[in-house]
């Protein structure tokens, strides 16, 4: 569809076309297909759109929907009508949203099966079809993903779009598109919150470990995880099987994998069906419009929300900083003056002592209101190009004598060696070195930190885990307030981490808490990656 940005082009597509092998398997053996659903996603979401079984999986009552005359019809219809859509199974982008889509769906279907809240086939079917969006633009476009931003659709948009048009059941689009909106949202649309929660801790499971393609950047995993709690003691999400993907990118009847290029494909579906018609085309997309200026009302509200309350308590804090630095320093310097004159001319050792220990309490409070200062009135960031390497290695070096001293291994893992972050590198080194010291602190004798980067898109993440004791709900929601007391035994009770969101958000990045069901505790901060233009701005400056 030249001449149209890649998610307006997406959104257009009448269907997602399956490969050869699945419509010579959908004419000849339809039982099949369920073997073959994790190896072809266009395949698995023709069946959902015009084959789905009571129990929300296209695979429960084949001898029904499956074996019916009209599948191939629609099939053959679909594919003389147009020549969009079709996934091209040797793109290594196209594999790795697959292996998202088929690594979401067995985590899924196990936390349903561990929970009981929800029927298994239909959380693995929604799992599936997370990366919706992600497969429309890669049909369109093999090198979407190279240009993102350009999309004019983000892959949200486009998936709430297509459920829509292609008409899947309520409670399938009430999920699909959805993933990032806020748990209080999509209550109000009547969506079952057990089915969002497993499909969202699934699918950012996936993620975490095979791409990271936004689908739930936005999705607040603690807020699931405490709404499954009850169900979610000692779960750790499963590795994919890799049975289906290894069917990727061959033909197991020796015919090219594309059926527009296989003419007898057409006469095997008896293609004799109408080409899809457009109604109300107009209509739908004001509506469409709106549903997305909605959903952008709601993120809005939920950022607001959330940013007015960190606003007040940075805005009461620094009120109460400036007030401590004037009304506390001053007597302190008064109380610390003379306790060391004191001390240069007292005989006395029990006094000398108790004089030093004036002098040291009275640097620690001088300390402690320098932090706070830091905390609520950051200087102003001066963004520039340095490498990610440079940036972790320095964080490593510098934390290392404290963490042997601690007995604590500190690991450093150079995923993005060769790429740079646009932002100040001394604030990154401060809000990274900030949340190693708490990981350091946290992990104890015997235990370890790992400090690892990564590159994903236009994005550079810092990963940060540690074998200290995680985090519960409740300390989740309050990790970056200064001086919250409730933390976990072994986290900080100070201004490290709540420092280190302050200089990431004021470098244009995130930092967040990843909650893990098992595993380490993992904190992730994400920096903007410097463009060209970035690195040519700074050598102009």
């Amino acid at each position: 569809m030249p001449g149209k940005a890649v998610g307006r082009a997406a959104v257009e597509l009448p269907w997602l076309c399956p490969n050869t092998d699945s419509l010579v398997r959908l004419a000849e053996s339809p039982a099949s297909l369920s073997d073959f659903a994790s190896a072809d996603p266009a395949s698995f979401v023709f069946l959902v759109r015009f084959a789905l079984g009571e129990a929300g999986s296209p695979f429960v009552h084949p001898n029904d929907k499956l074996h019916s005359a009209t599948l191939p019809e629609i099939a053959a219809a679909y594919l003389a009508a147009t020549s969009d859509g079709w996934l091209n199974p040797n793109s290594p982008m196209i594999r790795t949203v697959n292996a998202v889509s088929n690594r979401a769906a067995a985590a899924a279907r196990e936390l349903a099966e561990r929970t009981g809240r929800v029927h298994p086939e239909a959380a693995e079917t929604a799992a599936r079809l997370a990366p919706l969006g992600w497969f429309a633009a890669l049909a369109v476009d093999e090198t979407a993903a190279d240009s993102v931003l350009n999309w004019e659709l983000d892959a949200d948009a486009i998936a709430r779009r297509l459920a829509a048009r292609w008409r899947l059941p309520e409670w399938l689009a009430n999920i699909v598109g959805q993933l990032n909106q806020p748990l209080d949202a999509v209550a109000t649309i009547g969506t079952d919150l057990d089915l969002f929660a497993i499909v969202g801790l699934a699918v950012r499971a996936a993620e975490d470990e095979i791409a990271d393609l936004g689908l739930t950047a936005r999705c607040d995993t603690a807020r699931l995880a405490s709404h499954l709690e009850a169900d979610m003691a000692d779960w750790t999400s499963p590795r994919v099987h890799p049975g289906g993907a290894e069917h990727l990118g061959s033909s197991e009847v020796g015919l090219d994998s594309n059926p527009h290029r296989v003419p007898l494909i057409a006469n095997l579906l008896r293609a004799a069906g109408q080409s899809r018609r457009r109604n109300g085309a107009s209509l739908v997309m004001r509506l469409e419009e709106r549903i997305d200026d909605l959903h952008r009302a709601a993120e809005e509200l939920a950022d607001r929300e959330g940013a007015k309350l960190q606003n007040a308590k940075i805005a009461a804090l620094a009120e109460f900083a400036a007030g401590a630095g004037h009304e506390i320093n001053n007597p302190l310097t008064a109380i610390s003056g003379h306790a060391q004159r004191l001390l240069r001319t007292e005989q006395d050792d029990d006094r000398a002592d108790s004089l030093r220990a004036i002098v040291r309490q009275s640097q620690r409070i001088s300390g402690i209101l320098r932090e706070l200062m830091q905390f609520a009135r950051p200087p102003k960031a001066e963004p520039e190009t340095p490498l990610a390497l440079t940036v972790a290695s320095e964080v490593y070096r510098e934390l290392l004598p404290l963490a042997e001293e601690r007995g604590v291994r500190l690991e450093l893992v150079n995923g993005a060696a060769d790429s740079r972050l646009h932002a100040d590198p001394r604030q990154v080194k401060a809000a990274l070195a900030a949340v190693v010291r708490n990981g350091i602190e946290a992990a104890g004798a015997g235990g370890w930190v790992r400090l690892a980067s990564a590159r994903q898109i236009e994005t550079i993440y810092f990963e940060v885990d540690d074998s200290g004791p995680g985090l519960s709900g409740r300390d989740a929601d309050h990790a970056f307030d200064p001086f919250y007391s409730g933390r976990a035994a072994g986290r900080g009770r100070g201004l490290g981490l709540p420092t280190a969101w302050r200089l990431t958000h004021r470098n244009g990045g995130a930092l967040r808490h990843v909650a893990e069901a098992e595993g380490p505790t993992r904190f992730v901060l994400s920096f903007p990656l410097a463009t060209r233009d970035s690195r040519s701005e700074r050598r102009s400056a």
